[in-house]
């Protein structure tokens, strides 16, 4: 939001006096409570609806803030996000405490338990932002407990210029969060911020870092509505993107097996499309001039559920492995998650995530899945042959398929010998008789716990191929990249 919806914040005030409303009728709908002798106002959702569950947003005030009239703390980024169109857009719950001091852990705890007596809350969806001792306060809070928080924000945060900085980046390393700094402010020099930033980059951390060229101190407005002057850096290929403060904030849901994440998966980012938990990991030392692959794996039936972290199965970090040692293997990796049978359904929620990310090779889609994620690899190949350059299965799906929309497509087939493995040389027989493009590797002595031989190789696999057009090429992510669509191809 730019110079051009500030001015008409400050019109539709003036408009709104004109009118005879009070200027800040908007406080009102903010509810006074008080809870352990702090005060605290809350917003609710526009027109809750008690089946929803609802984000938070917790907002801390400044230092120019502090009290206990519980109404000093009601500042313009808060008038902002109590306009109508605002609520419609991101319907949330605002609790907005009030302090005498700074922020500490006690704040926290209280503001936790005022949350957890609202209905209807999702609490995968917290979110804290701050500014000036308010942002001091969001550090505070997400060191204090940095697996309670979905996202973060911090608008002149690191602390006064006379006060030494006590905050531990590594403490919340894969939070994510954006801070906003001007780089003349005299009151919270820029420095400070600066060097948690850097410190994020030197660990891989997941932070956006905007610096508002030319502005000082009281910036806090700009956080939410953004302005033409920011400067946005990232600390890692973790972050997102979204050039939308709010947009990008409540993209952000938190695990409840975060704090159990392997560092490997927490670099898959969390997030969800039309109700379908799905982790996507970025490529690394992101360069927009550059066109990247994109990796669609897709689960077994062990991976079924909603949590967004079942679907991690040992294979996935394999790829994971290999995607960050191997710049040959830089590109997306889009991993959904399921409670049931992949379906043209998960297939289109798939499309509809690739197409929002950037700087994206459309020629270079690829699929691949172990026993139900192998058969869903079929079933979105089936729905669509020409939208991938290449598919592999691994242990599921064959038997009794139509295989001539497959014929074009470079398929690469995994199954042990122990296993059903009748469904995949019927498929198999089929497309050597339509000239297909498929290879076929067989496990030896194998049953169906083969996933990770499909990444990495062994040396009991037998692979036979339907038609010269097959690329022999034996290292699968080697074969794998190497395919690309073409309309010659299709």
């Amino acid at each position: 939001m730019k110079k051009t919806q500030l001015i008409a914040l400050v019109l539709l005030g003036i408009a709104a006096v004109a009118n005879g409303q009070d200027k800040n009728d908007w406080i009102k709908l903010h509810e006074p409570h008080v809870y352990n002798e702090m005060p605290y106002r809350l917003l609710r959702p526009l027109n809750l609806e008690p089946e929803r569950r609802y984000p938070v947003i917790v907002s801390l005030h400044h230092g120019g803030c502090k009290g206990s009239d519980n109404l000093r703390q009601m500042k313009a980024e808060l008038q902002f996000l109590t306009e109508e169109q605002q609520r419609k857009d991101y319907p949330c719950y605002i609790v907005a405490p009030q302090s005498e001091g700074g922020w500490n852990s006690t704040h926290l705890q209280n503001i936790k338990e005022i949350i957890n007596d609202l209905p209807s809350v999702d609490m995968k969806k917290i979110y804290v932002f701050g500014h000036s001792m308010g942002g001091a306060g969001t550090y505070t809070f997400i060191q204090s407990d940095p697996d309670y928080f979905a996202a973060a924000a911090t608008s002149a945060g690191s602390g006064l210029a006379n006060r030494e900085s006590a905050i531990d980046a590594s403490l919340f390393k894969y939070l994510p969060i954006w801070a906003f700094h001007g780089d003349q402010d005299k009151v919270c020099p820029i420095d400070k911020d600066q060097k948690i930033f850097a410190k994020m980059q030197d660990i891989g951390g997941n932070m956006k870092f905007t610096t508002w060229k030319g502005d000082g101190h009281p910036v806090s407005l700009k956080m939410i509505t953004g302005a033409d002057n920011g400067a946005t850096e990232f600390s890692s290929n973790l972050c997102d993107p979204e050039p939308v403060f709010l947009k990008w904030l409540f993209a952000k849901r938190r695990l409840l097996a975060w704090a159990k994440l392997d560092d490997w998966a927490k670099i898959h980012e969390p997030h969800r499309i039309k109700d379908m938990p799905y982790r996507l990991l970025r490529p690394s030392n992101f360069d927009p001039q550059k066109s990247y692959p994109v990796i669609v794996a897709l689960h077994s039936g062990a991976g079924k559920g909603s949590d967004n972290y079942k679907q991690f199965e040992k294979w996935v970090r394999i790829l994971t492995g290999e995607h960050n040692k191997n710049e040959d293997y830089n590109c997306y990796i889009v991993v959904p998650q399921s409670p049931v049978s992949w379906n043209p359904k998960h297939l289109q929620n798939v499309k509809d995530i690739i197409s929002d990310l950037p700087s994206i090779d459309m020629n270079r889609i690829y699929v691949f899945g172990h026993s139900m994620g192998g058969s869903g690899t079929y079933t979105f190949v089936l729905s669509d042959p020409d939208y991938f350059a290449a598919a592999a299965a691994s242990a599921g799906g064959g038997g009794d398929v139509d295989v001539s929309p497959l014929k074009d497509v470079p398929m690469w087939l995994f199954y042990g010998d122990q296993d059903k493995i009748e469904r995949a040389r019927t498929v198999f027989a089929k497309m050597k008789e339509i000239g297909g493009n498929m290879k076929f590797t067989t496990w030896v002595g194998d049953g169906h716990p083969v996933a990770p031989q499909m990444i990495t190789g062994a040396d009991n696999g037998m692979t036979q191929f339907s038609s010269d057009r097959c690329d022999p090429e034996s290292v699968f992510l080697k074969w794998i990249f190497a395919q690309k669509l073409t309309k010659v191809q299709r």
